[in-house]
């Protein structure tokens, strides 16, 4: 993966490549079993990451509203005290 990446891009990758992880193992190859669990932890760490980032962005913005709800209220406030 590149440096450079956008975020989306760099998302896309990293799912594409959980997804074609276990490509061409099959039941000949031992390894099989590890290669699947970590796909599995991949994805969930991925999943995990993506319901965090979902809250934060949740909490941020209605942080961002309850602000300019307060400061439209001060500013309401202002104008009555100076009436």
């Amino acid at each position: 993966m590149s440096q450079n990446q956008s975020l989306a891009d760099q998302a896309v990758d990293t799912i594409a490549a959980i997804r074609n992880l276990d490509t061409g193992t099959n039941m000949a190859h031992p390894e099989r079993h590890a290669v699947r669990e970590m796909k599995r932890v991949a994805s969930e760490i991925v999943t995990n990451a993506l319901r965090q980032a979902q809250a934060l962005v949740h909490s941020a913005e209605s942080l961002q509203q309850d602000m300019r709800k307060h400061e439209a209220a001060q500013r309401a406030q202002a104008q009555k005290d100076q009436a």
